[in-house]
Parts: structure tokens; C-alpha cells; sequence
């Protein structure tokens, strides 16, 4: 078993370094027909623009000039019926066959013994792999050994097509598919932000200056030789001495040899240091793992933190991410709210990110600053994107690389589409939103970022439905002051003055941490977040609660919401607080004040079972539609994986919503909404429709919504929301209020274009 595990570790280690898919292909049919004491193998992969078709892309032990001549179709052949009924198939004497198909000149009619599996990613079905030999029948473990070396290969095999697809050094346009994240287009230019965290997203990038960057590296080198030798000296006192030569050992691997000569010689080339110091790292480190020795193997391990080690220094002596282009496209393997931080707000024009979802933390704070974002592209070539021209849409989830004269053409006329339709919607900036038969809506604005502010007056909001005050904490290397958060609070209460602001209590964990309180959990959305978390740690919670009261007085429209609400007695317990922090504050003033409106947010499931009991405690409830769809469908919205299958629209998430107004109504508490779905033109049909009247959505999709709530009467939504209820999935109710926008020509405010 150990033997087994090990080869497959092999062939995948060699396929994922890889320069491209056809040097990955060789390596698989050389090593699986030695592995397997094979006579032949042969791998068929889909064709990119018809996956019904797979095209003999490599092969072992047959003539090797029917490469890239032999296809066939699902269900045809013996290929074609692996692929089609995607499992594997082994035969004794494959010729004989009623669907076995000659390739002349092939070689393979004397090899009869075949042994067949399908690759398969994410339900697709990638290609076959073959082996075959003259005599001795493929046995179980044979079998699970092809199968089971199939399944890992799948991915690597998709990340080295999509690699092999895309080059910096061709022009030619290639389009890469995610989810939309953000609404809205962008053309720029791609940057590729890294913090020396790892190798993997190191970008490639070339330089000119090759003085500088041997020099940027040889300093790297030499502050990390001498913290070696700090921390050798450190540890004599309490490790014994064969344990602190480890450090020196490391220190003299960095004083000379082929990890310092080979990256200098890949500077020389014209690479900038940090990726020929990855590269250096990596295949030293490759060399090890393969030796039988495991001793040695594990040195690799040993190469690769010492390389860490110096990434990290050398990032810090690289001022090359100083400039930032007019048109920033930051991209990124898992792109961060720092990240987007560290882009001058002026120049950040756009997000694609590997990982993440339309409602992950990062693709909610672009929505907020109004530039569109695709998440969760699988297999992103983020190392080889940087300074790459880059078109995105972050209304249908793709972006362009290197794009074409005709795509630029086309996505400029319809950025002037899309202007035009925000001149239109500023006509109705200073009207109410009210239906076509009289119902009228409060719209209210999520924000965190003090930039919010003028556009969110401007736009015509009716106040603050949600201010994420995790951010302030998020951009800080410790916890904000009493005072700190009483300034940050007083100034959103003033310039909001006569209107609602609601204030959210910190929420952070899961995908928002805090750098200098870190939470290692093994699923963080399940765990210690929220008001968990601050009613742990009381101390936090009273101090930002007094910062709030205290920014309060003499203004008085705050209202403080609770997040990650699961049940009364987390309620209980946050009212005791509060009340106890407005009683010390009185005695402290000498004079009464008035007590804000508590709420409660509704986005765990048995929050929505308790409803009525929530709702005796407190003045409002919001509904926090990002979170309560991942928990009822039980999707982790940071999965790209999963991504496709999270929508808000989803009808199990909308009778839970439903559930909510009517046990909310039975008590006369007010119900607003305050996730991504709010600010959704489709959303807003829905919730309407629900009956709710009161919506909080980021600044750019206010008017957007008021278009919406102006182009419907309150009884047709009503009527459409009952149909969206009776569908069985979210994409047929997500096409049906699509369809009713288009019959109002209302398309543009969902798509790119009018």
C-alpha cells in the first residue's frame, strides 16, 4: 500500500510541475507503463470546443504518429463508451469486442488485454486513459490503482490545460470562466498581489533591472542568514546542540551552492528574483522527494521552509507593487480585503480571484465600492497574469485575457450602454420608492468605509441598513481604542443625522479574520464567529457597545444588530450587556439617553424556527441572506467548488425568508433585508413579493432597486413570488423574474448591455 501511495504521489508531483499539458501526458504514459508493466498506453483527452470528442493526445508503446489523428465520440469505440458511461471498463481481449474500433498502423491488435478508465473533473468528463499488454489480465488492485490514479490526476490535468491554453508570450485572447461575484465591467490590467505567504503565488514576471534584483535578493539572503544564526544561539540554552545545527546547516546552504548559483543564474536570464528563487526552491526540493531514502525525502521539506524563509524577506525588499496601473485589475489566487486596501481607490478598477464566491467577504466589499468581480475560476493562471491586458464581466462571471480588437470593441460600447443607463437612473435619485398601486420602500445603505458616505447621501439613501464595523478592526495590527471606535461611529451617526444608522456588532471569523487575534479552526463557518465570539470575550463587546451609546447621545438614531444570532440565549445574554453599558454611561453623563433599537440578524437556520421567540426581545429583525443560504444548502460560499450550487434565489431559501416576515408579522416586528439578494434586481422582486419594505444593499445598487420597485405593482410581485415558490430549482426562478425584467426593458440592470 505504502509503495502504491507513494508511485501516485510520484506521477502527481511530476504532472503538477509540468511546463504545459503535452509534456504532462508523456510523463503519465511513461510512468504508468512502467509502474504497471504495461506494453502500451494511450490517453484521449476533450476537445476544448466540442467535449463529446476526445483526441488521442499522447501515447506509450503504439506508433506514435497516429498522435493527434485518432478521435473518437461518446459511445464510440471502446474510448468513446468509457467516456459515455464514465466508469471503467477491462477486458481479456479487447479485439473481439462489439465496440472495439482498428486504428490502422496503431500497433494495438497485439496488445488484446486492455485496461480503460475516465478522467473526470466536477462531473465532466475529461478524457480516458488506457494501458494494454499482450499477455496476464489486469488485476483489482491493477484496476483500483488506474482508477484511483485517474481521479487525482483529473485536476492537475484541468490546471495544465488551462496553463497550456494561456501564455504571456502569445497574443491570442483566451476566456476564463468563474462566478459573478460583482456586478459591472472593467478593461485593465491585471496585478497579482503577493505577501511571500507562498510559492504558488509567486507571479512570473521579467525584468530589466538585473543589478537590482540580484541585489534585492543577495540582501534577502543575507538578513535570513543572519536571524539563522540569532536563533541558533537563542536555542543552545534549552535544546541540545545536534538540534541548533539545523539552523546553521541552513545558514550554509544559503553562504553558497547550486540554491544561491541556479537563482542567480534564472536573474541573469531576465526573471525577477522572487520567481527564480521559487523555481530554484522547487526543484531542489522536487529532487529530494523523489529519493528512495526517506531520510533525504524528508529534507525537501527542509529546502522548502528555508526557501519560505527567504521569500518572505525578499518580498519586503521588492518595491516593484508601488505603481499601480490607472485601470488595476487585482487579481489572485484567494484575493483579500487587505489586498484591495493596499490598490489606491482611485486606480482599483476591478477583482478575479481562484477562490471565492458572489457572496464571500471580498466580493462583497468590491459591490460596496462599485467595481465588478469573478470569483471562483478554477485553475486560474494567476502566476503568469500579471501586467496581462485583462477584460472582466462581473455580471456572467468571465474575463478575457489578452483580449481581441472585436471583444474590447464590444465590451467599450457596452460600458457606454451601461453609462447611459446610470444617467437614466439618476432621474429618479430624489423620488420615493414606491410600487405601481402605492407601496412604498425604505432603501438604506450597507457600508463600512468612510468613502461610502457621500455616494450613499447622493444616491438618495434613507439611512444605514448595515455598517460592518469589522472593517476598522480588519485594517488594524490590534484592537481599536474606546475612543478610536467612538470617533469611526459618531462620524457615520452625524453625517446620517435624522436617519436610521445601523450599527453591527463585530462580526469576524469565518472568511473575515483579524490578523492579530487568529481563530485555527478546521471549519471556521461553523465555529467561533459572530457574536460567539464577542460574547466570549465581553470585553470587546462593552467596549464597542459603549463607543456606540456614547457616539449616540445628542444625535440619536443608532440602532445596534447582533449578528450570528442562533438562539434566545445568546439575546439574553447581549441584552444584559447592553442595558448594563447604558446604565454606566448615564451614571457617568448624570442624565438619561436615549436607548437604541436593538435587532437581530437572521442567517442561521434555527433562528428562522424561533422566529417569534427572537422576536419578543428585540425591536427589528434583518435578514442576512449570504449567510442563511450557505447554512440551508450547505455550501461554503468561499468554495469554488460548490459555487454554482449557492444562489439566494434558491426556493428552500426563499420559504425559509417567507417564514421569517410571517412569524415577524405576528408580532409586528419590522423585517429588513441586508444581504447581497437585496441589492439583486431579481432579489428585489422577491422580497417584495414577501412583502418586506425595508432593503439595505451596497450605494451602486440603490437606484438599480428603486428602478425595480418603480416598475412593478406590489400584487404582481406578490403573484410572481407565489409562481418562484412552486419551481423546484433557482436557476428556472432566477430565468422567470430575468424574463418579467426584460418584458419592463429593464435587461441592462442584470447584464451586460441594454
Amino acid at each position: 500500500m505504502a509503495s502504491m501511495i507513494h508511485r501516485l504521489q510520484r506521477i502527481v508531483q511530476e504532472v503538477n510541475r509540468a511546463p504545459d499539458i503535452d509534456r504532462a501526458l508523456v510523463l503519465i504514459t511513461e510512468s504508468l507503463t512502467q509502474d504497471l508493466n504495461t506494453d502500451a498506453c494511450s490517453i484521449f483527452l476533450a476537445r476544448e470546443d466540442d467535449p463529446e470528442a476526445f483526441v488521442l493526445q499522447a501515447c506509450s508503446g503504439l506508433n506514435p504518429d497516429i498522435i493527434g489523428r485518432v478521435e473518437r465520440r461518446l459511445g464510440q469505440g471502446l474510448i468513446g463508451t468509457i467516456a459515455e458511461r464514465a466508469e471503467a471498463m477491462n477486458l481479456v481481449d479487447a479485439p473481439r469486442h462489439k465496440k472495439f474500433l482498428l486504428v490502422p498502423d496503431s500497433g494495438e491488435v497485439d496488445f488484446p488485454i486492455m485496461l480503460g478508465v475516465p478522467i473526470i473533473a466536477h462531473r465532466n468528463v475529461l478524457g480516458v486513459i488506457s494501458v494494454q499488454r499482450v499477455e496476464n489480465a489486469f488485476n483489482e488492485d491493477e484496476e483500483a490503482y488506474l482508477t484511483t490514479l485517474a481521479a487525482q490526476l483529473a485536476t492537475s490535468i484541468e490546471r495544465a490545460e488551462s496553463q497550456g491554453r494561456f501564455s504571456t508570450k502569445q497574443a491570442t485572447t483566451h476566456m476564463i470562466k468563474g462566478v459573478a461575484g460583482a456586478p459591472g465591467m472593467a478593461i485593465g490590467v491585471a496585478m497579482v498581489l503577493n505577501r511571500g505567504v507562498t510559492f504558488e503565488s509567486v507571479p512570473d514576471k521579467k525584468t530589466s533591472d538585473i543589478d537590482g534584483e540580484l541585489q534585492s535578493f543577495k540582501e534577502a539572503v543575507r538578513k535570513v542568514c543572519e536571524e539563522l544564526m540569532l536563533q541558533a544561539d537563542k536555542m543552545r540554552d534549552s535544546l541540545p546542540e545536534e538540534e541548533c545545527a539545523l539552523f546553521l546547516a541552513y545558514a550554509q546552504m544559503l553562504s553558497s551552492g547550486s540554491l544561491i548559483d541556479d537563482t542567480e543564474q534564472g536573474i541573469k536570464q531576465g526573471n525577477w528574483a522572487p520567481s527564480s528563487w521559487r523555481d530554484t526552491v522547487e526543484q531542489h526540493a522536487y529532487v529530494f522527494a523523489q529519493m528512495e531514502d526517506r531520510y533525504l525525502a524528508e529534507r525537501a521539506n527542509d529546502i522548502r521552509d528555508l526557501g519560505l524563509r527567504v521569500l518572505r524577506k525578499l518580498m519586503l525588499e521588492q518595491s516593484v507593487y508601488l505603481d499601480f496601473p490607472d485601470q488595476t485589475i487585482l487579481v489572485g489566487d484567494e484575493v483579500t480585503a487587505t489586498d484591495l486596501a493596499d490598490v489606491p481607490i482611485d486606480c482599483l478598477s476591478g477583482v478575479v480571484s481562484a477562490h471565492g464566491s458572489s457572496s464571500s467577504h471580498v466580493a462583497i466589499l468590491a459591490h460596496a465600492l462599485g467595481i465588478p468581480a469573478v470569483m471562483g475560476v478554477p485553475n486560474l493562471p494567476v502566476k503568469q497574469l500579471d501586467g496581462v491586458d485583462l477584460v472582466i464581466d462581473g455580471y456572467n462571471g468571465s474575463a478575457f485575457i489578452n483580449p481581441s480588437k472585436s471583444i474590447l470593441d464590444e465590451y467599450h460600447q457596452y460600458l457606454r450602454e451601461e453609462a447611459a443607463i446610470e444617467k437614466d437612473l439618476l432621474v429618479i435619485k430624489n423620488q420615493a420608492a414606491v410600487t405601481s398601486d402605492g407601496l412604498q420602500v425604505s432603501l438604506l445603505v450597507n457600508s463600512g468605509l468612510m468613502s461610502d458616505f457621500t455616494p450613499s447621501l447622493r444616491s438618495g439613501a434613507e439611512g444605514v441598513g448595515l455598517y460592518r464595523t469589522e472593517i476598522p478592526f480588519q485594517i488594524r495590527d490590534r484592537f481599536p481604542s474606546e475612543e478610536e471606535q467612538f470617533l469611526i461611529y459618531k462620524d457615520v451617526l452625524e453625517t446620517f443625522r435624522g436617519m436610521p444608522v445601523v450599527l453591527r456588532t463585530l462580526d469576524v471569523g469565518g472568511d473575515k479574520p483579524l490578523s492579530y487575534f487568529p481563530i485555527a479552526e478546521a471549519n471556521p463557518f461553523l465555529g467561533w464567529r459572530g457574536v460567539r465570539i464577542t460574547l466570549d470575550h465581553p470585553e470587546i463587546f462593552v467596549t464597542q457597545v459603549r463607543a456606540m451609546i456614547r457616539a449616540n447621545v445628542g444625535v440619536d438614531n443608532l440602532e445596534i444588530l447582533l449578528p450570528m444570532i442562533s438562539g434566545k440565549g445568546e439575546l439574553d445574554e447581549s441584552l444584559v450587556l447592553i442595558h448594563r453599558v447604558r446604565n454606566e454611561i448615564e451614571e457617568e453623563l448624570g442624565q438619561k439617553i436615549v436607548f437604541p433599537k436593538i435587532g437581530a440578524m437572521i442567517e442561521v437556520p434555527s433562528a428562522v424556527y424561533q422566529i417569534e421567540d427572537i422576536c419578543a426581545l428585540v425591536d427589528f429583525v434583518s435578514i442576512g441572506s449570504n449567510d442563511l443560504t450557505q447554512y440551508l444548502l450547505a455550501v461554503d460560499r468561499n468554495n469554488e467548488n460548490v459555487a454554482d450550487l449557492y444562489s439566494s434565489l434558491h426556493p428552500a431559501v426563499l420559504k425559509a425568508m417567507r417564514q421569517v416576515v410571517e412569524g415577524a408579522m405576528r408580532s409586528d416586528t419590522p423585517v429588513s433585508v441586508c444581504g447581497e439578494l437585496a441589492g439583486d434586481p431579481l432579489g428585489v422582486m422577491a422580497l417584495l413579493g414577501m412583502g418586506i419594505d425595508s432593503l439595505s444593499m451596497s450605494v451602486g445598487s440603490l437606484l438599480r432597486a428603486k428602478k425595480v420597485i418603480m416598475s412593478f405593482s406590489y400584487e404582481e410581485l406578490t403573484e410572481l413570488l407565489q409562481l418562484a415558490l412552486a419551481m423546484s430549482d433557482a436557476s428556472m426562478i432566477r430565468d422567470m423574474y430575468a424574463g418579467k425584467l426584460d418584458q419592463r426593458g429593464l435587461g441592462g440592470l442584470i447584464r451586460a448591455g441594454k
